[in-house]
């Protein structure tokens, strides 16, 4: 249905009387002719407003960009080129990026 997609995990932090880790499913779509058409169905922003964006809010370049399913919501996991050249993920919401 997707292509080509990578299933990955993303660890949640669950506080009940102490810190435990969770993992928590990853879906995501590397493939941007299978990505563009779940973008337009659930009325996500696009990849270039992210990326738009992500120039005033990010330290470093973004050097990739993957749309992801995390349970019911969709986020945007940027791969930012840091000042010192180290890379690290950064997710946004795909449907109010950068939003608060």
């Amino acid at each position: 249905m997707f292509g080509f997609i990578h299933f990955g995990y993303v660890a949640a932090l669950v506080v009940t009387g102490g810190a435990s880790s969770v993992m928590a499913a990853e879906l995501c779509i590397e493939d941007w002719s299978t990505a563009r058409p779940v973008v337009k169905e659930e009325r996500l922003a696009t990849v270039e407003a992210v990326t738009g964006l992500a120039k005033g809010k990010v330290k470093g370049d973004v050097v990739k960009v993957t749309l992801c399913q995390q349970g019911q919501r969709w986020v945007y996991r940027l791969l930012v080129r840091g000042p010192g050249g180290k890379h690290a993920p950064v997710y946004v919401d795909a449907k109010e990026p950068f939003a608060r």
